[in-house]
């Protein structure tokens, strides 16, 4: 199964105390693989840095690019199906380009795409996915 999980949620799973820690202890496990452009690993870098420093952040970092589960996507088209936060283009196109099975994400202006008719999106919210897991 392969995801693409926008940041905040990401953010969300890491903590050892997080609610959704099954989620991070799920790709250590192998069970998903992980999908990301290169935009959304730095926004990763830059939201990790903010909540856990430099180090972790560089460790976590080594960690994605170095798991047999993560996989580096190219965006070659921007499809722009998010035009109330067009940053979060990033996490579409990349579930796009990945061929995804969902993308993972809390966030209004990306669960609205679960309506959209082309492309279709299988967006799950943070919850719904660590209960499927």
């Amino acid at each position: 199964m392969k995801v693409v999980i926008d940041t905040n949620c990401l953010l969300s799973c890491i903590g050892k105390k997080s609610l959704y820690r099954n989620v991070f202890d799920a790709f250590l496990n192998n069970n998903f693989i992980l999908c990301a452009s290169n935009e959304i690993l730095l926004e990763y870098e830059e939201k990790f840095n903010d909540f856990w420093g430099k180090e972790v952040t560089n460790n976590l970092l080594a960690l994605f690019e170095t798991s047999y589960n993560f996989k580096e996507v190219i965006v070659y088209y921007n499809w722009q199906l998010i035009s109330q936060d067009e940053d979060d283009n990033k996490f579409a196109d990349a579930y796009i380009a990945a061929n995804a099975d969902f993308l993972i994400s809390n966030d209004t202006a990306i669960t609205k795409l679960k309506n959209n008719s082309f492309p279709t999106l299988h967006i799950l919210t943070l919850e719904e996915f660590s209960k499927i897991l």
